[in-house]
This record gives structure tokens, C-alpha cells and sequence, in this order.
């Protein structure tokens, strides 16, 4: 009697392309459906040739659902080159602390693409990246740009092509939190898909689709010029917003000089100051003075 076949420890698979770089993930199912809702509008066409393998690993109720709860199960993902399999990068870990997200999987993707932490959004051509600490503001504020019929990008970081300069969309959930979360919880978040996070600093954090929020910008688009807008909180009673803002940290380190040359010439970096709590809509109501949009 013939041996019964190797079982396949992932069960799924998922192609998806980031910016371009086509990768293989191989997982079990409950993660391929946590990959629709986090990389939908990342899908590969079918057939398409990788050009990285990544393969995650956890315990029954899944690699993403663990990171989402925070636990400590053990978890483990392996990133490598397609055709070949040439190992790139392989982590074990229980909490995610400072280990590198497989995906997308920068790590193979350093020479093509610079990232910051932002918020990105675009309207008629004029296309902003709000970064700052956390909890500054970012996704409330672009959640208010939104709603004035602003598409966005990104609520996670902007990812600008080295070759081009131009921004490119990276479509993943929104993180709803602290006061935006009381008032859209009845009302736009009431509905629609979500998954649940906690945060140490802000409590609770939903996840949504974007293109349930809001428009978009599709993945296949490349935005330019860049505009820099740092977001700080402060004492002040009013916003505030001038020129010259502080630069980000770059992905990867040192591609600061590279960046820097490829932002807009006017008022390429700014600078918005948020009072300690609310003020998004003035906020709002500023950078679309400021900028003309």
C-alpha cells in the first residue's frame, strides 16, 4: 500500500502584489480569509509569477488572528526568493514587538521602495503624508479629509517607488480608536466587517476596509508629487500650520537624501500642531486653505 502524501502543514495559498513584487503566501485557512480582508485590493491576478515565498506559521486560530490578540503563541514566518527558494529572512517569535512584518515583505523589497510611517491621501493631483508619533492625530485627521470627499492611499505608511518618486496606495484597514471610534461605532463602523485589536495607550482599536470609510486611491496608480505634513499634538487651544516641518524616519535608514529629492518643490514639509485632544476639523479646515485643494 502507497504511503499516504506529505501533509501540507499551511493549507492555503494567496498571491499578492505589493508595488509591483508578486508574493506567494502560504498559510492555513483562517489566515487566507484574515489576508482578504487586510490585502483584498493586493490580490494578484491569477497566474502571476512570484517573486517572493512567504510562509506563516501559528496555532489554530491563526498567524494574524494571534498578532491581533496579542498573545503569546508561538508564531513563526519564512520569507524567500521565488524561483529557488533562497532563504531572505526567517523569525520565531510570541510577541511582535520589533520583529519586521513579513508582510509586505520589505525586506526584499529595499532596493525598490522607500516607506514612512503616514497617512496618505490624495485630491486633483495634490497628494499629503501626515506622519508624526502615534496617537498624534493622523488617521482622525485623514479620516476628516475623507469625508470632504479626499481619497485615500494609505492609513499606514507611504510607500514611494525609488525609481519614480511617485507614491504608490497600500490599501490596508483603517484603525479606529479613541473618540473617533465612540462616534462612528453606531453609526459608520455599524455594519461592516471588522476585526478587533486592543492598544496599551488607547484601548480598543477597530479595523475596517477603507472603501467602506470612503474613496480610495487604486493600488495600480502612482501619486506625485509628495507633500510632507508632520502632526503634532500640543497645548495650544487652536491648530496651527506653517512651513518647514521636521523630517520623517525613512525605511530603509539613510534614504532620507534619496526621498528628499523626490517630494514636491513647493511647501514640500510642513508642520500641524493639534491641540491635546479634537481639532481635527480644523485641522481640516486648514490644509485644505493651506494647500489649495
Amino acid at each position: 500500500m502507497p504511503p499516504d502524501p506529505p501533509r501540507d502543514p499551511w493549507g492555503a495559498e494567496r498571491l499578492l502584489d505589493f508595488f509591483g513584487t508578486v508574493v506567494c503566501v502560504r498559510c492555513a485557512p483562517a489566515d487566507a480569509t484574515d489576508l482578504d480582508f487586510f490585502f483584498g485590493p493586493h490580490r494578484a491576478e491569477p497566474g502571476a509569477r512570484p517573486r517572493c515565498r512567504v510562509e506563516l506559521s501559528a496555532g489554530e486560530g491563526g498567524f494574524l488572528r494571534s498578532l491581533l490578540a496579542k498573545d503569546d503563541a508561538p508564531k513563526s514566518f519564512r520569507l524567500s526568493a521565488e524561483p529557488g527558494g533562497e532563504l531572505i529572512e526567517e523569525r520565531r517569535f510570541t510577541r511582535w514587538s520589533s520583529v519586521p512584518s513579513p508582510l509586505p515583505p520589505f525586506r526584499a523589497m529595499r532596493e525598490s521602495v522607500a516607506a514612512v510611517q503616514a497617512t496618505v491621501l490624495e485630491r486633483e493631483g495634490c497628494c499629503l503624508a501626515f506622519h508624526g508619533e502615534p496617537h498624534s492625530g493622523k488617521t482622525s485627521l485623514g479620516l476628516a479629509l475623507l469625508a470632504r470627499g479626499w481619497a485615500l492611499a494609505s492609513d499606514q505608511l507611504l510607500v514611494v517607488e525609488r525609481a519614480t518618486g511617485a507614491a504608490r496606495p497600500y490599501l490596508t484597514p483603517t484603525g479606529v480608536r479613541g473618540r473617533t471610534l465612540a462616534a462612528m461605532r453606531e453609526g459608520t463602523l455599524a455594519g461592516l466587517e471588522q476585526r478587533r485589536s486592543f492598544c496599551t495607550v488607547s484601548g480598543e482599536v477597530v479595523l475596517a476596509r477603507p472603501e467602506s470609510l470612503g474613496a480610495v486611491v487604486p493600488v495600480g496608480r502612482r501619486l506625485q508629487p509628495v507633500r510632507l505634513v508632520a502632526v503634532r499634538r500640543s497645548r495650544a487651544a487652536a491648530p496651527a500650520l506653517t512651513t518647514g516641518g521636521p523630517a520623517p524616519r525613512v525605511w530603509p535608514a539613510g534614504a532620507w537624501s534619496w526621498l528628499s529629492g523626490a517630494l514636491a518643490p513647493d511647501r514640500a514639509r510642513s508642520l500641524l500642531t493639534l491641540p491635546a485632544e479634537g481639532g481635527e476639523q480644523a485641522g481640516a479646515d486648514l490644509v485644505e486653505e493651506y494647500f489649495g485643494a
